[in-house]
C-alpha cells in the first residue's frame, strides 16, 4: 500500500534561517496529516539545521499516524530517540554541510554499529530503517542486518534526461523493490521525486512510503499566495 510521507525538514529548515518561530513544523504536520498524509519524516542532523531536539520531542505527541525520524549513527541521538520511542528510525550517513539533505549509508563501512542498533530498537518496538543507494549488493545486506525498512534513495532519478532513462531506473527501482521484500524488509523511497513522477513511483509494488517534502513546500507557497493576499485586503 503506497502512503504519502510528508518531510518537514524544508519547513524547517526555513524556520531556522529566518531565525523565526514561522513557518512552524508542527502547524505543517496537522495541516499535512489533514490533507491525507499518512506518515512524517524528518531528519535530527548532528547540527540541529532542520528539526531540533524540542521539535521531535513535540513531534511525539503532535502525529496521529507515523513518526520516521533519520538519525546519523550519533549515540547521543539514538539515545535520545530510543528514548522518545519514536515509531521509526532511519539510519542516514552525515548530510553534506551545503544541503539539508541526508546521504545514503554504507552499509559494508556500518554493518557493526547496524546490527547492535537494529537489536536494541527491536527490544523497543521501535522500526529500523536506512537510506541506502538503489543497489543489490545493499540489499542483501541490509537482509542480513535484518532491518525492518530499507529506504531507497531515488536522488537520481532527478537527473533522467530522457522517458527511456527514467524508464530504466524505474524498472531497477522495481526489481529492488521485489528483493527487499523477498528478504521480508518494507520498503520506502525518497529522493528526486515530485508531482511530475509521483504517478510512475506510485504504480511501483511493494514501495510503502513515498517521501517528499520539498516539492509539497514549493507548491503550497504558490497555491496559497492568491488566499494569503485576499485575507489581507479583508482586513483593510
Amino acid at each position: 500500500m503506497h502512503r504519502i510521507a510528508f518531510n518537514l525538514d524544508p519547513i524547517a529548515y526555513v524556520r531556522n534561517t529566518l531565525l523565526t518561530t514561522e513557518p512552524d513544523p508542527l502547524t505543517a504536520v496537522i495541516l499535512s496529516e489533514i490533507g491525507g498524509a499518512e506518515s512524517i519524516v524528518c531528519y535530527l542532523r548532528d547540527d540541529q539545521r532542520t528539526v531540533r531536539e524540542r521539535d521531535v520531542q513535540l513531534l511525539k505527541h503532535i502525529v496521529k499516524t507515523h513518526l520516521n525520524v533519520r538519525s546519523n549513527l550519533t549515540e547521543a541521538n539514538i539515545r535520545k530517540l530510543i528514548a522518545l520511542k519514536v515509531d521509526m528510525i532511519t539510519f542516514v550517513a552525515p548530510g553534506d554541510v551545503n544541503s539539508i539533505n541526508p546521504k545514503s549509508l554504507s552499509l559494508d563501512t556500518y554493518s557493526g554499529q547496524l546490527a547492535d542498533y537494529v537489536t536494541e530498537l527491536r527490544s523497543n518496538n521501535i522500526l529500523s530503517s536506512v537510506l541506502i543507494e538503489p543497489d543489490i549488493s545493499e540489499i542483501k545486506l541490509a537482509g542480513k542486518l535484518e532491518l525492518d525498512y530499507i529506504e531507497l534513495n531515488a536522488d537520481s532519478l532527478s537527473g533522467v534526461q530522457d522517458m527511456e532513462s527514467e524508464m530504466d531506473f524505474l524498472d531497477n527501482i522495481s526489481g529492488l523493490a521485489l528483493a527487499g521484500s523477498k528478504l521480508g524488509m518494507g520498503i520506502n523511497i525518497s529522493g528526486g521525486i515530485g508531482y511530475d513522477n509521483l504517478r510512475e513511483i506510485a504504480s511501483l509494488d511493494f514501495i510503502e512510503d513515498i517521501i517528499i517534502g520539498e516539492p509539497v513546500l514549493n507548491k503550497a507557497i504558490y497555491i496559497g499566495i492568491e488566499a494569503a493576499i485576499r485575507d489581507l485586503n479583508a482586513l483593510i
